[in-house]
């Protein structure tokens, strides 16, 4: 046997660490994210229902990327398309939290402020972009090993 068909044997009984760790550290950079959200009181911007759909969905990426961590382990076609689904996902909240609170002025104490100045804008911009890239990463990595994986069983079975 040559060395790429004994690293394509051994997938069969190891993890696929790389992309679980590329979803935990997606989960990392969101968390940088929502601090940084959530640390903010501008005025009454954030006592709306906006700040309870943003800690629901964050709850919900958190487990969701944690439960894709795990299932891409044991290399699951499945749970690395949700990955890359989850972080295209998380490039698009940049048009929805973020956005609105940078193009939110309030007139607080006789003088106007921006919601979200651009420093902290473009901090949790960067931050979701970063999630998304690793998630997207971690799941686009599974499904190629996958991919790699079934064609290699396949191949050694007939």
């Amino acid at each position: 046997m040559d060395a790429s068909m004994i690293k394509k044997d051994r997938m069969k009984y190891s993890k696929n660490k790389f992309s679980s760790n590329f979803a935990l550290l997606s989960i990392l950079f969101n968390i940088f994210y929502f601090v940084s959200i959530y640390k903010s009181d501008i005025g009454n911007f954030y006592y709306s229902i906006i700040i309870g759909e943003s800690v629901i969905y964050n709850l919900l990426f958190m487990l969701f990327t944690f439960l894709c961590s795990e299932g891409v382990k044991k290399y699951s076609l499945g749970y690395s398309v949700t990955l890359v689904v989850i972080g295209i996902l998380q490039t698009a909240r940049i048009f929805y939290l973020p956005a609105r609170a940078h193009g939110t002025v309030l007139e607080i104490g006789g003088v106007e402020r921006a919601v979200m100045d651009n420093a902290q804008y473009t901090r949790v911009i960067v931050f979701l972009l970063i999630s998304s890239a690793f998630a997207v990463i971690g799941g686009v990595v599974g499904i190629i090993r996958n991919r790699v994986l079934t064609a290699y069983t396949n191949s050694s079975a007939t």
